[in-house]
């Protein structure tokens, strides 16, 4: 294998960024580092074979611009060069494949479709389910983008320096879109730009070592049998307002998805553009009362939501990719504050109550004495202020609602309370409720 020039991929990248060149002018394979959209197909470990495919699909604003709902076909690369890049390892099974693009400048770049904020990204997150979006992953910051921003021009870089070493061997898979990159003639770019530090097979962009909380490859399976889906993302730092939605922190703009077939081919389609940014809302029902409590919560949030994320205080969660309103118990006694997130197209909103649930203790009778002809009786677990009712029956086993009031507004709190029994409820059972 030859060996790698740091140098040389270094004066490269310089020349990209400095002087926005599409490319270099022996290389047949071009690349614009400000914002070109690149394919990666790689497989590693066992199933690793002779070649890696690089293909530039094109700059990103050809994808932002497309109408809300069109799918598009992916027309830069053939089924032919697909299966020549991979014709040792026999198919398409166990196929790693991802989509990236970045804007690596210093300064925001602006187009007819709005201000990008300096070290956008854009990458795909691998879905398993072809109907499902995944749930958005989140912003970062400037510095931290710009770790992973490198690495994807790196990957580009390293594709116009195999095909101007190249230059006409392989010509059917090395043009000015596509490169088929031999792991044994040079050195393995996508591999070595988009894998880990520690663990080449997880494509994060963790060679710099600063690697994604994720990896960006969606795996075929192996037969490789029905579509596969990756979500497509726009990472704007968060010191920048996405363009789109107008945000400067939370979750990540969810542009659109690719679908992988068994055969080979690749489809785009464009989220709908008339997304909003998603605010989150909600109630409960009931606020207050005695534990076990269970709290009926209704979801009131608008916009276009994918996924509806749940604290309820008491270190219990839930996330709801459907239905938006759940049921929770609180169990103990204590206050609790209650946060919805949610996250869609337009990115992701939080809605916080603060001691919104109140749940206290259960009360108890806890004493019964009698004085003269009165019962006294004396109760526990009482918070002070909270009323009670006090119910009576003969017998035990009638429901609640047969049962007869003999007193309401009582705070055992402050003390006891005395109920004169008549002489009709000489054997009577008695029961503390909540007003």
């Amino acid at each position: 294998m030859k060996q790698f020039s740091l140098k040389r991929l270094a004066s490269t990248l310089v020349l990209l960024v400095l002087l926005g060149l599409p490319g270099l002018a022996n290389a047949q394979f071009q690349f614009n580092a400000d914002g070109d959209v690149l394919a990666g197909f790689r497989k590693t470990g066992v199933n690793a074979g002779n070649y890696e495919l690089v293909v530039n699909l094109g700059n990103i604003t050809n994808f932002l611009k497309l109408s809300g709902g069109t799918t598009i076909n992916i027309t830069k690369y053939a089924n032919s060069q697909l299966t020549n890049a991979f014709a040792d390892t026999g198919d398409f099974a166990n196929l790693q494949w991802s989509v990236f693009a970045t804007y690596p400048e210093t300064t925001s770049w602006t187009n007819s479709l709005g201000t990008f904020g300096p070290f956008t990204l854009w990458l795909t997150l691998p879905g398993t389910n072809v109907t499902t979006q995944t749930q958005p992953p989140t912003r970062h910051s400037a510095t931290t983008q710009a770790n992973q921003g490198s690495q994807m021009s790196g990957v580009g870089a390293g594709a116009i320096n195999i095909g101007g070493d190249l230059g006409g061997i392989i010509s059917a898979s090395n043009n000015a879109v596509l490169v088929q990159e031999p792991v044994v003639y040079t050195f393995d770019y996508l591999t070595a730009f988009i894998g880990d530090a520690t663990d080449p097979t997880l494509g994060d962009f963790g060679a710099g070592g600063h690697p994604l909380g994720y990896s960006v490859e969606n795996i075929t399976p192996d037969p490789f049998t029905s579509a596969r889906r990756n979500d497509f993302y726009q990472l704007c730092p968060t010191s920048s307002a996405d363009p789109f939605t107008g945000l400067t922190t939370g979750s990540a703009y969810f542009v659109g998805y690719f679908i992988l077939n068994p055969d080979g081919s690749m489809t785009f389609t464009r989220a709908s553009s008339g997304s909003t940014p998603p605010v989150a809302g909600f109630s409960g029902s009931p606020t207050a009362g005695f534990a076990p409590l269970p709290v009926v919560f209704t979801d009131a949030s608008t916009g276009s939501i994918t996924n509806w994320v749940w604290n309820f205080g008491d270190g219990q969660s839930a996330t709801n990719t459907s239905n938006a309103s759940v049921n929770h118990t609180y169990i103990s006694a204590g206050s609790y504050t209650v946060i919805l997130t949610v996250a869609g197209v337009g990115g992701s909103n939080a809605k916080t109550q603060t001691s919104y649930i109140v749940v206290s203790s259960t009360p108890t009778i806890s004493t019964v004495t009698k004085s003269g002809g009165n019962l006294v009786m004396g109760g526990t677990g009482n918070p002070a202020g909270m009323q009670y009712r006090i119910l009576t029956s003969t017998n035990v086993a009638l429901p609640l609602a047969s049962w007869t009031p003999v007193a309401t507004n009582v705070f055992l709190s402050d003390g006891s309370y005395s109920y004169t029994n008549s002489p009709a409820l000489k054997a009577a059972f008695f029961r503390l409720v909540s007003p």
